[in-house]
């Protein structure tokens, strides 16, 4: 069972750079004093949305999060060979746990969090498809996918082979395999997403796996 105060943890986390609109009192006015038109190529505007809502579309379209707090949630062993990335290698991204690996540290493997459910299992797996190059899942074959137990819930696990092209990346990499794990659950959605060199990748499967394992909540 998932420990009580990890929903907490979380929503601590993703709170992190969400600001609410400061608004006046009720009974002040304010005079309007100027005015423009709306432009014709400007993106229709959702009156009644929330900051949230704003925030995990944006997140949808980049894979950004708010800034990771200095202090991380989680405890996790870092597979031999394998290396911390430095903090400026991942602007804005909410990855509370940031790896490379491989010679050239050419191969990553991060775990982020999301609010919610974060777009849903379906959304999210075939975006990973579409980085590789790959057509999206029907709803029969994402039934389909296997499970891995992730911090003690069944998580759906993939494996892609295909051309990844990264978030802002120019062109896309050949020949790169992932290997993902989404955790959905009604407070907050967990990736831990890995990816690589195919052969690269393959030497380190069992390094992810024990990776995947090691990850806990700190009480």
């Amino acid at each position: 069972m998932m420990p009580p105060r990890f929903p907490f943890v979380l929503a601590a986390i993703v709170a992190v750079g969400l600001t609410a609109a400061s608004c006046r009192k009720l009974d002040e006015r304010m005079e309007i004093t100027e005015s423009r038109e709306v432009s014709a190529y400007a993106s229709p505007t959702k009156a009644i949305v929330s900051s949230a809502d704003r925030f995990y579309e944006k997140a949808a379209k980049e894979e950004q999060a708010p800034e990771v707090p200095k202090e991380n949630p989680l405890n996790w062993t870092t597979p031999a060979g394998w290396s911390e990335a430095p903090p400026s290698s991942t602007p804005g991204a909410m990855r509370l746990i940031d790896l490379r690996f491989g010679e050239k540290l050419e191969g990553e493997c991060y775990l982020s969090a999301m609010p919610g459910k974060a777009g849903g299992l379906e959304a999210n797996v075939n975006r990973w498809r579409t980085q590789m190059g790959l057509p999206a899942f029907t709803p029969e074959e994402l039934q389909k996918l296997p499970t891995k137990k992730f911090l003690n819930r069944d998580s759906t696990f993939v494996t892609f082979d295909g051309d990844f092209k990264a978030v802002g990346a120019p062109e896309a990499a050949k020949g790169y395999r992932l290997l993902g794990v989404v955790q959905v659950a009604p407070e907050f959605t967990l990736f831990v997403k890995m990816t690589g060199p195919k052969e690269t990748v393959e030497k380190n499967v069992a390094a992810f796996d024990q990776f995947c394992q090691s990850i806990s909540i700190k009480h």
